[in-house]
Parts: C-alpha cells; sequence; structure tokens
C-alpha cells in the first residue's frame, strides 16, 4: 500500500471519534458550553491557594546536585556555627547573613583620597548608629546582631577607616592584594596596582556580617536587615553614590518580580480581543464571524484561570517566571481557534450544520491534537528536570495547554455551531435580528450604503467571510514559493540561516547573572551590576575531611600536602595562598608528632593564638582525635559563570584523585552547580523531547517525508534559537532552559498544519497541493504566528529580563516556524512532495456552481435530497473525487 493511501486512512480512522464529538456538539452547543464555563470557574477557586516561592537556591540550583550532596556531608562534621564567638567568612558552609554597602564617587574619580574615605566612614557610623530595631521594648542595632570575632563586630571593609591605610594611602604605599594580612581584592572595585602597590580603586565595598547561631538571632538579624533597606533606600551623599543589599535582598526582589508587569497581561487580553475580531472580520452582516473570534479567546482565558486553579489547589507553587504562561497560553489558543475557523471555512456550504462541524473536527481536531500533544509532551518532559523553576513552570504549562485545547472543543466549537445556527436564520451579528440580503434592500429602495451596513446572507464560499488578513498574506506566499526564483532565493536564505546558527551556537554562552533575576528598577539591580561589572570574584575553596585520620602520620600529612599541591598547580588557583593550619601549626613552637595525643595537645595550645585556624579543626568529644579537618586554596578572578562551574568540576577531580576521606565544598558551589550542568541538562531534556515529538509525528502522520520534514523542521528551529541567542546577548541559564525546552513543542505545531494540509488535499501536481494545503493553512498559520507575537510584544517592555528573554526567544521561534512552514516546508514539498494523480477532464465544482446550485436554499436544507457516504462529501469539499474520469474510462487516482 502506498504512503499516501495509508495515511488517508489513517487519518480517517483518527478522525472518527472527533466526528462523533461534532455530532453531541451540533446537537446540545448550550449544554456543552455552560458545562465547560462551569468546570473551568469551579477550578479557578483553587487559585486561593496559590502560594509563590522565591528562595533562589530552591529555584534556580539542580535538586539533589554533588554540591547539596558535600554540604550536607560537611555540616554532619562542622556542626557548630561560630557567628556569635570566632566568625570568619571563608569557613561559612551556608551564605550568611549580611548586609553591605558599596560607594562610588559621583564624578568617576578614584576613591583613595582622605576625602572619599572620611565620607565612607561617615555613612559607616551613621548606620551603626541609626539603623536599629526593636526588641523586647528594647532599641537594638548593629553591635547587637553583628558576627563577632575577638568580641569586636566583622564588618570586610573597615580596614580601610584603620591609621595604617590611611597613613599608607597618603604615602602611595598601599600593599595590594593583601595589606596588614587582609585581602583587599574583593573591597574595592575597578582597583588598578603597579608593583605590588594600589594605585587608584573607583569603589569600594563594607560589609556587616550577622549573627545566625541561634532562632532569636537570626529572626534579629533578619529585622535588622530590613530596617537597613529602609534607612539606606533615603540615605543619601553630595560626594558618593550608594548602592546597597542584603543576604534577602534577592529572595525580596524576586518576590515583587512580576508583579508590576501583572498590567501587561490585562492589556494583552485587550489586543488580543481587539485583534481576533479583526482578523476574523469579513464578509457581511450574516457572515461576520468576529464574535466567534473573540470567543476563542475567552475560551483561552477561562483555560488560564482553570489550569492555574487547579495547579495551585494540587500545591504546585508558583515562580516568577509562570508570570509569563498567559501570554504564551493566548498565543497557542488562538492558534487553534484559527485552524478550525479555517476547516470550517473548507466545508461544503450545501451540507447541514451537523455535516459540517463533523467535517471541521475530522480534519481541524486532529490537526489541533497533534500540535497540543506535542506542545503538551514538551512541557511533561520538561517537568522532569532537576531545576524546581523548570519544573514548576512546566507543570503550570502543561496543565494551560491541555486546559487550552480542551476549551477549544468544549467552548469555541460550542460557539462556532452557534453562530453557524444564527448565519442559517440569517440573523445580524451584532443583533442577532432577521435580516435581509443587501440585493433585497437595494430592490427595497434602501441606500447603498444602508443595504451594505445593515444586509447580508448565509455564505456561499469560502471567501464570503474571510478577512483581508486570511485572504491576502497566503497569496504572497503562494505566489514566491511557486516561482523558480523565489525557490532559489528561500534556499539561499536558508543555507544562510544555518550557517548564522551553527556560529551562534559554538560561541553562545552559559550561565545566570543573578541581576536578571530581578527587574531593573530595583535596588538589588543597581548593587548586582555594579558587583559583576567592577569587583573580583575569587572564591575560597575548602578541602574537608570528613572522617577521623592519624594526623601525626607523616603518610597523612603528606597526602595533604599532596592535595594542595595539586589544587595549586592549577591555573585558576593562586599558587601563593594558602590557609592551611597543619602547615602553620608545624612551623609553630607548639607543635609535637611523637604521637597523636601529643599532636593534638600541641595543637590545642597552638589554635588558642591561632584562631583563624579554630574553625576548621573538629576534635572528638573526648578531644583526643580529630574527625574533621578543613584546608584552603584561592581562586583567581574567575569573571565568568563557565570559568566557575569549570574550577568546581576539576577541583573536584583533585579531591577524588586523593585517598585522603575528601570532600571539596565552597559556599557558592550551590550556584556553580547551574553553570556547570545547564548545558548537559537542557541537551539531555531537548534531546527527549525531540525524540517523544518524533514519536508523535509517526503515530498522527505516518508519512516517511512528513516525519522527515517535522523532525528535520524541529532541529533546525531549534538550533536556531541556541544560535541567535548568541546574536541577541542571551546566555545559557535555567531562565532560557525553560524557553528553549518550550520551543521544542512550538517548532512543531506550524510545520505540521502545513505537512497535514498538503497530505490532505488532492492535486494532480506537487504545485496544486502546494498551492491548495498553503491556501488551506496559509491564513491560520500567520494570523496564529502574528497573534503570538502581538501576545508577547508587550513584553520587549517590561522591566524584567525574566519576561524580555520569553520575549525574545518566543520571536525567535514564532518566526523561524512561520518560515520554516510557509517557506521552507513548501519549497520541499513543490520539489519531492507525494501526489495524488487525478485527471482534467471533471471540471470540479466552482465556487459559482455551488453559489448557483445552493442559491435561495435554506443551509439546513440544502443537502438533504443528497444519499451520498462520506467519503464522497469530503472529496466535494476538494472539488475532485478519488475516481476521476478519463477519455476512455473511469481510473482509480494513484500516489507517487
Amino acid at each position: 500500500m502506498k504512503f499516501t493511501e495509508f495515511y488517508k486512512k489513517w487519518e480517517d480512522r483518527l478522525g472518527v471519534p472527533f466526528e462523533k464529538y461534532g455530532i453531541i456538539v451540533s446537537k446540545y452547543p448550550w449544554h456543552v458550553l455552560m458545562v465547560c464555563v462551569v468546570i473551568n470557574c469551579l477550578l479557578g477557586i483553587g487559585l486561593i491557594r496559590i502560594e509563590a516561592e522565591t528562595d533562589t537556591e530552591t529555584l534556580y540550583t539542580p535538586q539533589n546536585s554533588q554540591s547539596k550532596v558535600d554540604r550536607a556531608a560537611v555540616q554532619a562534621v562542622f556542626t557548630e556555627d561560630k557567628s556569635a564567638t570566632n566568625f570568619y567568612s571563608k569557613s561559612v558552609i551556608e551564605e550568611n547573613m549580611y548586609a553591605d554597602f558599596i560607594l562610588k564617587a559621583k564624578d568617576g574619580s578614584s576613591i583613595l583620597t582622605t576625602t572619599y574615605v572620611d565620607e565612607t566612614e561617615r555613612i559607616y557610623n551613621y548606620i551603626k548608629d541609626n539603623v536599629n530595631v526593636t526588641s523586647g521594648g528594647t532599641s537594638v542595632g548593629l553591635t547587637n546582631v553583628c558576627a563577632l570575632r575577638n568580641g569586636n563586630c566583622v564588618v570586610e571593609g573597615d580596614v580601610v577607616f584603620s591609621t595604617a591605610f590611611r597613613t599608607a594611602m597618603t604615602a602611595n604605599t598601599i600593599s595590594y592584594p593583601l595589606f596588614n594580612l587582609e585581602s583587599l581584592s574583593s573591597l574595592f572595585g575597578d582597583a588598578q596596582s603597579s608593583g605590588g602597590v594600589l594605585t587608584s580603586a573607583k569603589m569600594v565595598k563594607v560589609t556587616f556580617f550577622l549573627r545566625q547561631d541561634t532562632t532569636a538571632a537570626t529572626s534579629l538579624s533578619e529585622a535588622w536587615e530590613d530596617r537597613y533597606i529602609e534607612v539606606l533606600g533615603t540615605m543619601s551623599s553630595s560626594l558618593m553614590d550608594i548602592a546597597y543589599s542584603t543576604s534577602s535582598s534577592l529572595d525580596d526582589e524576586l518576590e515583587k518580580n512580576v508583579q508590576g508587569d501583572i498590567m501587561f497581561f490585562a492589556l494583552t487580553i485587550t489586543m488580543m480581543l481587539t485583534y481576533a475580531g479583526f482578523a476574523t472580520t469579513g464578509g457581511d452582516c450574516v457572515s461576520d464571524r468576529q464574535n466567534v473570534g473573540r470567543a476563542g479567546v475567552l475560551a483561552t482565558c477561562l483555560a488560564i484561570l482553570g489550569s492555574f486553579g487547579l495547579v495551585s489547589a494540587a500545591g504546585v507553587k508558583f515562580v516568577s517566571i509562570v508570570g509569563t504562561l498567559p501570554f504564551l497560553v493566548i498565543g497557542i489558543g488562538l492558534d487553534d481557534m484559527f485552524i478550525l475557523m479555517s476547516c470550517l471555512a473548507d466545508c461544503s456550504v450545501k451540507g447541514t450544520i451537523e455535516d459540517r462541524i463533523k467535517e471541521t473536527m475530522r480534519t481541524g481536531g486532529v490537526a489541533i491534537t497533534i500540535t497540543s500533544i506535542t506542545d503538551f509532551l514538551a512541557f511533561v518532559i520538561g517537568a522532569s528536570a532537576s531545576f524546581i523553576s523548570v519544573r514548576n513552570f512546566c507543570l503550570y504549562a502543561g496543565v494551560a495547554v491541555l486546559f487550552c485545547y480542551l476549551n477549544q472543543l468544549t467552548f469555541f466549537v460550542p460557539c462556532m455551531v452557534i453562530n453557524e445556527r444564527r448565519m442559517a436564520r440569517s440573523s445580524h451579528c451584532g443583533t442577532c435580528l432577521p435580516i435581509k440580503s443587501r440585493e433585497d434592500l437595494r430592490a427595497e429602495g434602501k441606500s447603498k450604503c444602508h443595504a451594505f451596513l445593515c444586509g447580508g446572507q448565509v455564505p456561499k464560499k469560502r471567501s464570503d467571510n474571510e478577512s483581508p488578513l486570511e485572504k491576502y498574506p497566503k497569496l504572497l506566499f503562494q505566489y514566491i514559493v511557486e516561482q523558480i526564483p523565489g525557490k532559489i532565493v528561500i534556499l539561499a536564505l536558508f543555507i544562510g540561516y544555518l550557517t548564522a546558527s551553527i556560529y551562534g551556537i559554538t560561541n553562545f554562552k552559559r550561565g545566570m547573572l543573578l541581576s536578571n533575576l530581578v527587574t531593573e528598577d530595583s535596588y538589588f539591580y543597581t548593587y548586582s551590576k555594579l558587583i559583576e561589572n567592577h569587583f573580583t570574584t575569587e572564591i575560597p575553596i575548602g578541602f574537608i575531611i570528613t572522617s577521623a585520620l592519624t594526623y601525626s602520620d607523616i603518610t597523612t600529612q603528606n597526602h595533604i600536602s599532596d592535595l594542595l599541591s595539586n589544587a595549586k598547580a592549577d591555573v585558576d588557583i593562586n599558587p601563593s595562598f594558602t590557609f592551611d593550619w597543619l602547615t602553620d601549626y608545624k612551623s609553630s613552637g607548639s607543635y609535637s608528632a611523637v604521637s597523636e595525643t601529643s599532636f593534638i595537645s600541641g595543637l590545642k595550645t597552638f589554635l588558642t593564638t591561632r584562631t583563624d585556624h579554630a574553625n576548621d579543626v573538629v576534635f572528638n568529644s573526648a578531644e583526643t582525635s580529630i574527625v574533621g579537618a578543613r584546608f584552603y586554596v584561592m581562586t583567581n578572578n574567575l569573571p565568568e559563570s563557565k570559568q566557575k562551574g569549570n574550577i568546581m568540576l576539576r577541583m573536584r577531580e583533585v579531591a577524588d584523585n586523593s585517598p585522603l576521606p575528601v570532600v571539596c565544598f565552597s559556599a557558592p558551589f550551590i550556584f556553580f552547580d547551574e553553570y556547570a550542568y545547564v548545558f548537559s541538562i537542557t541537551m539531555t531534556t531537548v534531546g527527549i523531547a525531540i525524540a517523544a515529538m518524533l514519536v508523535v509525528t509517526v503515530l498522527f502522520m505516518p508519512h516517511p517525508l512528513l516525519v522527515v520534514c517535522v523532525t528535520g523542521t524541529m532541529v533546525m528551529i531549534c538550533a536556531g534559537m541556541f544560535g541567535f541567542m548568541y546574536f541577541w546577548d542571551l546566555t545559557l541559564s535555567v531562565i532560557t532552559m525553560i524557553h528553549i525546552v518550550m520551543s521544542v513543542g512550538f517548532s512543531v505545531d506550524f510545520s505540521a498544519h502545513i505537512c497535514h494540509a498538503y497530505i490532505t488535499v488532492d492535486g494532480a501536481t506537487r504545485k496544486e497541493r502546494v498551492h491548495k494545503a498553503l491556501d488551506r493553512s496559509g491564513g491560520p498559520i500567520i494570523n496564529a504566528a502574528l497573534s503570538s507575537i502581538m501576545g508577547i510584544l508587550i513584553l520587549a517592555f517590561s522591566s524584567s529580563y525574566i519576561f524580555r528573554s520569553f520575549f525574545k526567544l518566543m520571536f525567535l521561534v514564532m518566526v523561524f516556524g512561520l518560515a520554516h512552514a510557509l517557506l521552507l516546508i513548501p519549497v520541499i514539498f513543490s520539489l519531492i512532495g507525494p501526489v495524488t494523480a487525478a485527471t482534467a477532464a471533471v471540471k470540479p465544482a466552482t465556487d459559482q456552481d455551488e453559489s448557483a446550485q445552493s442559491k435561495s436554499v435554506p443551509i439546513e436544507y440544502q443537502n438533504k435530497s443528497f444519499n451520498k457516504t462520506e467519503s464522497e462529501e469530503r472529496d466535494k469539499v476538494s472539488g475532485t473525487t478519488q475516481r476521476g474520469l478519463t477519455a476512455n474510462g473511469i481510473t482509480e487516482s494513484k500516489d507517487d
């Protein structure tokens, strides 16, 4: 059996349940419609349980990552929080609570002058004296909440106020990067040095570390942070610009991220209602379908309400990026709507309403089912990702797509039936009152204007109710793909497209900037941009021995020395810095290795004088053995996310190659896992999604050429998405990963529509079938793409990077999908597509013939006298039959 014949028989089988559903809806449209509305509204009540997840670590780091496993192992050994006794930032396991500020000279000059240092100290003292909270009726200030070392507040950057620093600054002899054993590289922005001396710095950063050793201390520190933000928000300086942040700023600002853009959704709904009405406006006062177009938008809005309510009621937390979904779902809904309306317009005007709805569901129902399943599967697969933000977004999106599809069947299709009944009664599209045709009104002496505005009749052919957007844009594509020069230009353009995509793929970056998680008007955005662009990133990396060892043993000591030497040999590790208590202890007068007992006794004495090492050794309860120890190396400046991820992986490899029971960990590693693994996770997810799309295509369109075209288009669009991210200054991160996984499903939609249209139309030549396929699906594809772009266009003006990046990638997938569906695939089909051989001896019925045959016959009864099979009725839609007559008799159609 030929592939095309098999495909048609297979589609007939697929269409049977949709035809049966069409019969039910044709008989009971209001019942189905009301059930849909009630169910969606009831599910929408679930929105009262909606909860937001704003914890950055939870959202944007992989679940069960290696860093989280290693952190748990370190916490099992180093259990005591030292923020109230002996705080050192290098030894924190989880990010410690803090508050900091950055000062920059307004004129951009170096701040290494007495004037600017005095101003910095004035602001520092103002914060110490004026940021207070009330606890138990007592005013509590910085000294009550700060982390302590030797009884004093730990403030990183207060070295700037010391007499030694001021003296060295005056003499231009500030040693850099170490000054009096304190690192300056993290304190100054845009620092410049020469010969180991700091010569210039444009910014200075001061950080207050806070206590979190008890629940009460943590609560007090949180309250102080909130007050700190309030005070700094009103503080000003005539000499310096101030940027500020706290440890909770990102989470707090993330919670506000989408709230300022909710108004965009209301504006988008208004735009979509207007566009849907305009795109479906055509014909006269009877055949006009703009109210049906608006019903498609309302069906989508109900889908958003019902799906969000259901998912919220199920306990799935709302994440900020879910705020983009309403803009996306509207585009999906209008895509389905335009396909169904096009299929209805293709139906024979001589059929009953039930016949036309059956035929619409047979073709359009299958078409929107294919695209809805692909979109749904893409999100289901995305929900398996190890990032909570991706998972929750895909759960919301998958259910929304499912509801959107169901609402098109249970809300929009009944609306089509109701509209068809109205047209059958020759009722006005606005008032629903019976009206006369324009010809009858003119015959009664009415003016041309009155007849045009108030007259109408049931449509006799497809063009009677097509809007300009449905009629004319597709003509351009039909003309281009049918001309040889047009085909050559199209193929050349796509070769250029692939070349640009490959270039972009080889150059695009990965990683997520924290500033991208908040809006540009946020104080945290200003602060983060300064940190990202003007300060160095040097990370202390710890090697933690998690089991008891005999440290007096020379073999153990050699293993530790080898471990640190191997780490310092890495190109991104500073070879001049090691924080190694064992080496320092061995160099002290307290060292003894006669026995493990003497080793520990001497070490305890040593640690009383070197409190900077005291946090890095853990004794057992009897203090007779060492059950845990930490050693540190320091990275060089790591400006790129890729560098951060790679150094983490290489240091883990150093630890893994050591015979010691050692774990490599640093608090920032929790976020470095995203940098290291987002590419592989994205590629795996996209690969699985493409494989799933391939299976769906084989099941619903089992024709080799169609499978190759749809799959090839999908791969090309995904390649374009990755490549053009580089040109649009987007990096691969958790945020853009969501958009890319989503685009896999959407990349199938338009290509599936054109492939489905091509294989279901009849034609004696490839050119004829391409022409008919574009006539059937070109208008819906164009309108679906335009409506989706309009739906997300408003996001281009959002202050949120999440929304803007969503706009950029959705714009790309829509443009690429449109170009592949209406240019590349038609050219391929015009060259190698299957054809149905039919002779020209039988003249197909023209629009005029149908009009003449059906004139004055009520549309509900026009087909009552015909006793045709369903197959023959479908054949009449395309103007031909499956059997054609030749001069010698009857011949069966054949497929190439």
